[in-house]
This record gives structure tokens, C-alpha cells and sequence, in this order.
């Protein structure tokens, strides 16, 4: 049964590490959130560890310069693992039977939007769906764009039996108030009409585990932090960590009222089948 808190002070106590997403959690897509700042400067004061876990599909040193832009400085975590970026660290080193066994050829779907994850890899990128050995989805094209838009694509690839690699399992993103699809909601797709998915990122367990290792503490000392109940949550119960869920982000409708924490919304929304956070907060602050 989950506790709601109005801060991370009243259980900071508790962990000696966080693991904390990003979109949604510490900025919307525009600036930081400033309470999110005061906690991340807070931890490092009180020696706390800190490992940044982000479902974007761009390479970590991309989301560094992003969080720099936005007052998030090097200093205030161990390190940032984007889904990305171990998209592009499996490719690179093949250290298993699927990724050896990828073919050389890659349809991208968002090749300009999403363009560093196969340098560097020896994979080669092609915009000839009927050519390519497998697909990499980093999400679609356009901000805007609609699963439909890529529909003609994903039943010829699914036709195909082309294995997709899918390098944001997020289905959807607030951005600014907008919501937006992202990468996991082709891969969804994908799967629907008989493709087969590869993912990287959360709620999948090697994500988390580089996230123990690197932080360097026993897992129950270890609190993730974010606003996704199928990935930051799920991802952490899988890895028998606790989890805070911030009720400011993807689910803001079902978990909000006027604003402040709805306990009926919250009541109803983990009533539903699916992972448990240990704690509820509006949004995060200390």
C-alpha cells in the first residue's frame, strides 16, 4: 500500500541513493522545475548519490548539455543513462546473440530527428524499408505525428518479419502541456500487428541494474524517482526497489484535482492492475 508525502525530506532518510527520470520529473520539455533543483542540490549536500535514468533516446552526452542549458550541472548526479544511449552501447559491443545477429542495414524512423545512435557501431543506416535487415525505432519524425502516420511502414516491416530495436519504450510525453507520442507507442503498434520488439530503457531490468551498480548502494537503500507508472514504477518493483510516483506528469489527470493530490484519483488509478509505488506525491519537491 503506497504512503502518500508531500517531500522527499520526510523519507530521505531512508535511501542512500535516487535514480531519477527526467522528462516529467525534473523539466516538462521548456525549464527546470525549481523545486526539482533544490532537491537535487540538497542530496549532493547530504552526500547522497544520485544516477540520472532517462527513456530518450539520444546518447547521454546529448541529455548532459540539455540539463547544463537548463541549471542542472555535472555536479549534482554520478551519472545520466539514457535508453539511448545503451541502444547505442549494445549495437556497438554486440554482447549477446540478438544483437550479434542484427543484419548491417537500418530503417530508421526518425533518422534527423534521432541521429546518433548507429555512428559508431558499424550498423548503417537506409531509408529503403524493403533493403533494411531490421528497423530501429527512436521515435516518430515529427513532434506531432500520429502512430497512424507510420501504419503503411509498420505492416510492411511487420510483413517483412523485421525485427524492430525500440529506443524509448515511453508511449507518450507531456511536453509543456502537450502530450505527445514517443517511440514505445509504435513499438506497440509493432507488436500489435505480429513484429517483433526489442527494448532499451525502462522498465527493462538492465537499465536498472547499471542504475544499482553505479550508484554503488544496497538496492533497498535505493529510491527512483519519476511520474510513470508503466516504466519508472514498474521498472523499480521489478528490481525490488522503492519508488516514488509524481503525480504532476503523464498521469496528472487521473491523479489530480485542481492541481493538488487527489486520494480518490489515486485510490482508483493503483486500483488497476499493475506495479505498486511505495510512496505518492503530488510533485517534487523537498
Amino acid at each position: 500500500m503506497y504512503e502518500r508525502i508531500d517531500g522527499l525530506a520526510a523519507i530521505a532518510d531512508r535511501y542512500d541513493g535516487y535514480v531519477f527520470d527526467v522528462w516529467g520529473t525534473l523539466y516538462d520539455g521548456g525549464d527546470v522545475f525549481p523545486a526539482a533543483l533544490d532537491v537535487l542540490r540538497l542530496l549532493a549536500q547530504a552526500g547522497k548519490a544520485v544516477v540520472v535514468l532517462s527513456n530518450s533516446p539520444r546518447r547521454p552526452s546529448v541529455v548532459a548539455d540539455r540539463l547544463r542549458r537548463i541549471g542542472i550541472n555535472d555536479d549534482l548526479y554520478r551519472e545520466i543513462i539514457t535508453s539511448g544511449g545503451e541502444s547505442h552501447r549494445y549495437l556497438r559491443d554486440r554482447p549477446d546473440a540478438f544483437h550479434a545477429g542484427l543484419g548491417p542495414l537500418a530503417f530508421g524512423f526518425a533518422p534527423s530527428r534521432v541521429p546518433d545512435i548507429l555512428p559508431g557501431t558499424g550498423f548503417q543506416p537506409t531509408d529503403d524499408l524493403d533493403a533494411a535487415d531490421w528497423i530501429l525505432n527512436a521515435g516518430p519524425e515529427g513532434e506531432t505525428d500520429t502512430v497512424s502516420l507510420y501504419e503503411n511502414a509498420l505492416r510492411r516491416g511487420a510483413a517483412r518479419r523485421l525485427v524492430m530495436v525500440c529506443a524509448n519504450p515511453d508511449r507518450v510525453v507531456v511536453d509543456r502541456g502537450v502530450l505527445k507520442i514517443h517511440a514505445g507507442a509504435l513499438a506497440d503498434r509493432y507488436e500489435a500487428l505480429g513484429g517483433r520488439v526489442h527494448y532499451h530503457g525502462k522498465p527493462h531490468a538492465p537499465v536498472f541494474e547499471r542504475s544499482i551498480a553505479t550508484l554503488g548502494v544496497a538496492a533497498d537503500r535505493v529510491l527512483v524517482v519519476g511520474d510513470n507508472r508503466a516504466t519508472d514504477v514498474a521498472g523499480a518493483v521489478a528490481a525490488g526497489i522503492d519508488s516514488l510516483l509524481l503525480a504532476d506528469g503523464v498521469h496528472h489527470e487521473e491523479l489530480l484535482d485542481g492541481g493538488q493530490l487527489s486520494e480518490a484519483g489515486v485510490a482508483t488509478f493503483l486500483a488497476t492492475p499493475g506495479p505498486q509505488p511505495r510512496w505518492v506525491s503530488a510533485r517534487l519537491a523537498w
